[in-house]
């Protein structure tokens, strides 16, 4: 695990982690950017494929659809040894809703932010990664 505390205003925004050993931090980073960045539900964002790059061997690992046609003929054109691969990790995320935050797109958002467009203040939105379906995101 790579237990990762995102702080947004000096409050808690995200807490994710996954296993994976050497994808850890790929695993994490990805996650986290698909919400900061990119604006995906907890869900999507955990979802979503992912790329690593593995130092040794030297390799570049991808997920089924991770990486478009003409994106692997660049790469491999740049040199890089591309290796597509099973779906892999187990991303782990909860989302604290903050007062104004616009992270999320609201036609994709699910539960509550999909009825009232935004994020709700206070409400904790959790997410479990589809390819280790061992657990699942519950509150009380």
């Amino acid at each position: 695990m790579s237990p990762t505390i995102v702080t947004k205003d000096g409050k808690p925004f995200l807490v994710l982690g996954s296993p994976g050993g050497s994808r850890i931090i790929s695993i994490t980073l990805q996650t986290a950017l698909n919400i900061i960045e990119f604006g995906m539900s907890p869900q999507e964002a955990v979802n979503s494929p992912r790329i690593h790059h593995q130092w040794l061997p030297d390799e570049v690992y991808y997920e089924q659809r991770g990486l478009s046609k003409d994106t692997l003929e660049k790469l491999s054109a740049m040199g890089y040894k591309m290796v597509e691969q099973t779906p892999w990790g187990a991303a782990e995320l909860i989302m604290v809703g903050l007062p104004g935050e616009q992270g999320v797109i609201p036609a994709s958002s699910g539960n509550d932010s999909a009825v009232s467009g935004a994020i709700r203040e206070g409400y904790l939105y959790g997410s479990n990664d589809v390819r280790r379906p061992a657990g699942k995101a519950v509150g009380y």
